[in-house]
């Protein structure tokens, strides 16, 4: 470790967020990057201790919480461990935001606290709710340590690939300039990739030898095709995959074009940073400390290692609690002791938004693996984006090149019916290419049929 990385720690981050405003953000590192070699009961114990902290205060301070709590018989002494939270209302951003400005927020907070925050809304739907600096602060702790789980230290060259920075000053432009300056940081745009961008994106990749790349994972995934394509290579040791479903085809695609870097798939949404590979590469450690993740289906939390939709308590935030909030992800939770020794407690399979699932006529759930492993054995096929528009009738776009044959069409009809049934029907679009969302993301799969298990107001 170089002289360089205890200044940034020790003098010019803790003196840079003070300044900002996120004084909180190293001392919330360094408590994040202790708690995580404890023991699961201890880090169990810690969630109880926050998550009555959290109870005692929103019944307090929130009115939609206590309106709740009292129509329910419910007072913080019914509260004693994350058990006990099956005793509230699963809620979902519908929820959140009808009861944004007011009713929602934290009455012991000034306004002049607040922070007025939205989701992405890449499933064309936007959450808003308030946050405040210090939970900002403990945002960037999180993604800290991140970012150290996987090999990189304060000081090491880092890139983002996207198409908004990183970036603790925005609207100072000096400060801005300086902090990436001080962190050697560079951004690459994904707002145009044309040959010649991505290219140039390449060659500077290659001279500045990053330790960490982070990206969407379909961006990344993009570049990296480019790249085999024409035999380019950038040695980059970490890439973290971010806000996109990271699927195995496009893990080994961009660990070929970074060998021998290896891919770290991380997991976050609507202001939480939720989860992370570790080394180990077998599922992502949850940020426990902030978080509580329970896995539920039709309102019930299921066993191990199951799959159902992802409800999450901060038990951090108050501006706007998030209490038993389903962020209409699935996937499913791993009791078993990780090898890297951490105790936080992992997702064994995280398998993307709820709306790029479906859901056949008897219930089941496909999932994005099933047809990305089957479009990377045709040839012809150079995207797609598939929409369940009814529970039977599936809309295919593709782009394809010259050599697409009528036996490829007859191929996907086929596999579509054995995954959905012969009932079904499919029809096929051929476009020129396959759009971004608003946020820069391109989604393979967009099911307009499946809901998930929303409040229970």
């Amino acid at each position: 470790m170089s002289l360089y990385t205890p200044f940034l720690r020790r003098v010019a981050i803790p003196a840079g967020a003070r300044l900002a405003g996120y004084g909180e953000v190293m001392p919330y590192l360094r408590g994040l990057e202790a708690s995580q070699w404890w023991s699961p009961a201890q880090i169990q114990e810690l969630q109880n201790q926050k998550l009555r902290r959290l109870i005692a205060h929103v019944y307090q301070h929130v009115p939609f919480y206590r309106q709740v709590m009292q129509e329910r018989g419910l007072t913080p002494s019914d509260f004693r461990s994350t058990d006990d939270l099956v005793k509230l209302p699963i809620v979902d951003k519908y929820v959140l935001t009808s009861n944004y400005p007011d009713a929602i927020r934290d009455h012991s907070l000034p306004r002049s606290r607040l922070i007025h925050a939205a989701s992405s809304g890449s499933t064309a739907e936007r959450l808003h709710y308030w946050t405040t600096k210090t939970q900002k602060a403990k945002k960037w702790a999180g993604l800290f340590r991140w970012w150290e789980m996987v090999g990189w230290a304060f000081g090491q060259p880092y890139f983002t690939f996207q198409l908004a920075p990183n970036q603790g000053f925005k609207g100072w432009k000096l400060f801005g300039e300086l902090e990436w300056r001080l962190l050697r940081h560079q951004w690459l745009s994904a707002q145009e990739m044309t040959d010649a961008i991505l290219a140039h994106y390449v060659a500077r990749l290659q001279q500045a030898r990053p330790r960490l790349l982070r990206s969407y994972a379909a961006t990344v995934y993009y570049l990296a095709l480019r790249m085999n394509e024409q035999g380019l290579h950038a040695p980059i040791p970490a890439i973290l995959t971010t806000g996109e479903m990271l699927t195995p085809d496009m893990r080994a695609a961009i660990e070929q074009a970074f060998a021998p870097g290896r891919v770290h798939n991380e997991y976050g949404g609507d202001g939480m940073q939720i989860a992370c590979e570790c080394g180990q590469h077998a599922g992502l450690h949850i940020n426990a400390e902030t978080l509580f993740v329970e896995i539920v289906r039709e309102g019930r939390r299921v066993a191990p290692n199951e799959l159902g939709e992802v409800v999450l308590t901060n038990l951090e935030a108050t501006a706007t609690p998030f209490i038993r909030y389903n962020i209409q992800d699935v996937a499913a939770l791993d009791p078993a002791a990780c090898a890297c020794g951490r105790g936080l407690p992992r997702l064994s399979r995280l398998e993307g938004r709820l709306t790029d699932l479906f859901v056949t006529a008897d219930g089941h759930w496909l999932t994005v693996h099933q047809f990305t492993a089957f479009f990377s054995k045709v040839l012809s096929v150079k995207a797609f984006q598939v929409i369940q528009r009814q529970v039977d009738d599936i809309l295919i776009r593709l782009v394809v090149d010259e050599s697409f044959s009528a036996a490829d069409h007859q191929r996907i009809l086929d596999t579509f019916r054995g995954y959905m049934g012969p009932e079904n029907h499919f029809e096929l679009a051929f476009v020129a290419e396959i759009p971004l969302t608003p946020t820069g993301k391109r989604r393979f799969f967009i099911s307009e049929v499946i809901a998930g298990t929303g409040n229970t107001l």
